[in-house]
């Protein structure tokens, strides 16, 4: 009867409203199933069933567990946005195939909308849109399974006024310092100059922390877990790097390495001299205080890596495997800077060059 009842009210062609929405909302929150809802709205159960699917979005609960339930804000922008497009229909609308191709790399491989459009565009794929147009289609929910939640580099990023920072007349170390760093490794037209940081675990519990080196013309990501945030084992890591590539093609790869003033870096006479010949095995230069901003390729990678070791996790139950799968996907990441080439690839075409 209360189908009955709903399909014998004249209300065709008239969309929901926002109220509808949210009391749509409200009675799924409640538990009412889709067909006490349309009786309530007095509309056709399949009306609100196709809302429901429409308004779903993917979020965190308390407990931080994925869940996927019915917003009325959603929907409403679903409405909207389609009350914009009359006329051709959305290019991903019906096309499965390629709505599966992004949420794919979306997803499960962790790409950029950026990236993802230039695959589509790459691979000459029917309906293939541009990078803003798949921004537009995930920001109003049009593709089935992704979200902004999805997007893990996605964020507001405002205009802030300038500001003066008085730097420290005294340095820390005795090294040389950036303003010193010539103008090819300033401008990343040599291939070989690094950027090294430490990423840190808690501040409570193991002292394990992750050594980072970064290439500032490729972007090539190198790492190693260090037992503590010691000079010690910093030099351990270099002699270790040193002994892999060798002393001779070590000097070619890290001609220099740009670091901060902390305690683990402030030998500058030990992390240059090389572990297995009398030659200097690279050249140290110091950031000013304060100025992440001048190793800004090391800060970048620092990020991409929390993507995957979030701020507080204790680095020492980190796995040599999982880092290096980590490690692993940041080389192989398409950059768009790069002309969407990855690091791994322009590395291992520098290495070609010089071996």
């Amino acid at each position: 009867m209360e189908q009955g009842n709903c399909s014998r009210d004249k209300r065709k062609g008239k969309h929901l409203t926002r109220n509808d929405r949210i009391t749509i909302e409200m009675m799924l929150v409640a538990g009412y199933p889709a067909t006490s809802i349309a009786a309530t709205l007095k509309r056709h159960p399949r009306t609100i069933e196709r809302e429901i699917a429409a308004g779903r979005v993917e979020h965190k609960d308390t407990e931080l567990r994925t869940i996927i339930a019915y917003s009325s804000d959603r929907g409403q922008d679903v409405h909207d946005l389609n009350a914009t497009a009359k006329g051709p229909n959305l290019k991903l609308g019906s096309n499965n195939e390629l709505v599966e191709f992004v949420r794919h790399h979306i997803v499960d491989h962790k790409q950029s909308p950026d990236v993802v459009a230039h695959l589509m565009s790459k691979a000459e794929m029917k309906g293939a849109v541009c990078t803003k147009t798949l921004y537009s289609y995930i920001e109003n929910g049009l593709i089935r399974g992704v979200s902004n939640e999805s997007l893990w580099e996605k964020r507001k990023r405002l205009k802030q006024k300038k500001k003066c920072l008085h730097r420290r007349t005294k340095r820390l170390s005795k090294g040389s310092s950036i303003e010193l760093r010539p103008e090819v490794v300033e401008n990343r037209e040599e291939f070989g100059h690094w950027e090294m940081d430490l990423v840190v675990g808690p501040t409570a519990g193991s002292n394990a922390v992750l050594l980072t080196l970064v290439e500032r013309k490729h972007r090539q990501l190198i790492t190693r877990k260090l037992p503590d945030k010691t000079q010690a084992s910093v030099l351990k890591a270099l002699k270790s790097i040193e002994k892999e590539y060798g002393s001779s093609l070590f000097r070619q790869i890290f001609k220099s390495i740009t670091v901060d003033n902390s305690s683990e870096f402030l030998d500058f006479e030990a992390l240059e001299a090389s572990a297995f010949s009398k030659k200097q095995r690279t050249r140290i230069f110091y950031a000013h205080p304060y100025s992440s901003w001048e190793r800004g390729s090391n800060e970048n990678a620092n990020r991409m890596i929390r993507r995957f070791i979030a701020k507080g996790r204790d680095i020492a139950r980190i796995t040599r495997k999982r880092l290096q799968e980590i490690e692993q996907w940041i080389n192989c990441y398409p950059r768009k800077l790069l002309d969407y080439m990855s690091p791994n690839e322009l590395f291992i075409t520098e290495l070609k060059a010089i071996s």
